[in-house]
């Protein structure tokens, strides 16, 4: 069976939390390239969710929040998820900037909150997929 836009989304959304996670220790990968996987992994989420709200064409961009107020405005209730907002700067700031401040993120937490957010997403494509019962 051939994957829905939105699944293949969130399946590259996946992938890239994995390398976010492999990308975890301070010590080895600064926070900018952590940053930006998890970033990555969160709006292709968003894009996925708001794919499966109807909207066919999510806007070109890395604004994380904007996403979020997007889907709010698609009826999706997604302000629970608006702390990863934070994120948005690693889009291309972070990947920009010589000598960025980093921000001290908690990275396992921040890892642990977009998995779940993935889970969120994977639920919510399930429940549009699944047939109504009579």
């Amino acid at each position: 069976m051939a994957l829905s836009e939105a699944q293949g989304l969130l399946r590259i959304a996946a992938a890239d939390l994995e390398t976010a996670i492999a990308s975890s220790d301070p010590s080895v990968f600064r926070e900018g390239a952590w940053g930006f996987w998890l970033q990555q992994a969160v709006e292709k989420a968003l894009k996925a969710w708001l794919i499966q709200l109807g909207e066919e064409d999510p806007p070109l961009t890395h604004d994380l929040r904007r996403l979020l107020r997007l889907l709010d405005g698609c009826g999706a209730q997604a302000s629970g998820w608006k702390d990863l907002g934070v994120l948005t700067v690693y889009a291309v700031q972070f990947r920009y900037d010589a000598d960025p401040t980093p921000l001290g993120l908690d990275r396992p937490a921040l890892n642990q909150r977009v998995n779940a957010l993935l889970l969120h997403v994977e639920w919510q494509l399930r429940l549009s997929s699944e047939p109504p019962q009579a």
